[in-house]
């Protein structure tokens, strides 16, 4: 029978979350430049959509793969509200995250009686019939893109400089990370557990799956809207093929080489596969064969993705702890338990 009361401090731990948005903040000083910042903002719009993923894939079991399709609909909503229709930043972004997150619970509803390959391929078929509309021609200008979108502006500032377009997108993942740790450790987040763990068990303890299935859908559509939204005024033209299957298929990647359920992972999945993406020459099918390699290795040396590695280091830790017989001080530690006498 799943356990989704238990709430002890070592899960509740919000260390991981600190180390997180130091190395995330520390980027921008680190790689000041503005290739480097450019880099960094692709990873980190990468990272925030990854994690979205992750809720519905790691944690709740469920196999999606159509999040570019919202990045779209929350890139798209943005910047026709600011181009279009004047709205500012701050208004436009909220507003297309509504939408968003109306079309992803009502995705998760009718995807209810689906699972595995079929639920895998229904979002994929999402995904790809909204991109297939992108590119039809309209007002949102088809295969040629939609420009020039105002760039975002923050209480009248506008944020046009590379460093203050990192940070902003940067405090957001940290945000979104904080927010989905808690998710996490709450009890809707191990009810999620629980479903994907047995389904029957958990409606068994009066779980409802329904509900569950589709807020999580919602919440996954909501991270992938918002990772579009921000990325569309910073890049100020967009097109549809920026939100292709292949985008949906890459951010999947991610969140595999991360490892499932790991959101940590899933910003250093988003790291190594934008990286190569936009490093490596050769129109990126030279950086596919690679990451195609790197799949196939970290599948048979890391199933648990590069997360794996942080788990087998503190492993390593805890047991070199336990281990080591001596104190702080190098000498043994003494005991409270009286010596057992010899029987007469």
């Amino acid at each position: 029978m799943p356990d989704i009361g238990r709430t002890d401090g070592r899960r509740r731990s919000y260390w991981p979350v600190v180390v997180a948005a130091v190395l995330i903040l520390g980027y921008g000083v680190v790689y000041s430049d503005p290739a480097g910042l450019a880099l960094g903002v692709n990873i980190v719009v990468a990272a925030i959509a990854a994690v979205g993923l992750t809720l519905t894939i790691g944690t709740a079991g469920q196999l999606a793969l159509g999040q570019a399709g919202f990045m779209a609909i929350g890139a798209y909503g943005t910047a026709y509200l600011m181009k279009d229709r004047g709205i500012p930043f701050l208004l436009a972004v909220p507003v297309s995250l509504v939408l968003t997150v109306l079309i992803g619970a009502l995705v998760g509803y009718i995807a209810l009686r689906l699972k595995g390959n079929y639920l895998a391929m229904a979002t994929l078929a999402v995904g790809s019939a909204i991109y297939a509309l992108l590119v039809l021609p309209s007002l949102l200008g088809g295969a040629n893109g939609y420009a020039p979108i105002p760039p975002p502006s923050l209480f009248g500032h506008l944020v046009i400089q590379s460093s203050s377009q990192f940070y902003l997108v940067a405090v957001v993942l940290v945000v979104v990370l904080i927010a989905t740790k808690w998710l996490l450790d709450s009890r809707p987040g191990r009810e999620l557990v629980a479903i994907r763990d047995d389904e029957v068990a958990a409606r068994s303890v009066g779980i409802n799956i329904t509900r569950r299935k589709v807020q999580i859908f919602a919440i996954t559509s909501l991270l992938g809207g918002l990772a579009g939204a921000l990325n569309a005024p910073i890049q100020t033209a967009i097109d549809p093929f920026l939100f292709s299957p292949s985008i949906s298929l890459q951010l999947f990647v991610m969140v595999i080489l991360g490892g499932l359920g790991s959101i940590y992972g899933a910003v250093l999945g988003a790291a190594l596969v934008t990286w190569l993406i936009t490093t490596v020459s050769g129109n990126g099918s030279w950086a596919l064969t690679i990451l195609g390699a790197i799949v196939v290795v970290c599948m048979a040396v890391l199933p648990d993705g590069m997360a794996g590695i942080l788990r087998l280091v503190r492993r390593a830790m805890a047991r070199s702890r336990r281990a080591s017989p001596s104190g702080p001080d190098g000498a043994p530690e003494p005991t409270d338990r009286p010596r057992e006498e010899a029987p007469a």
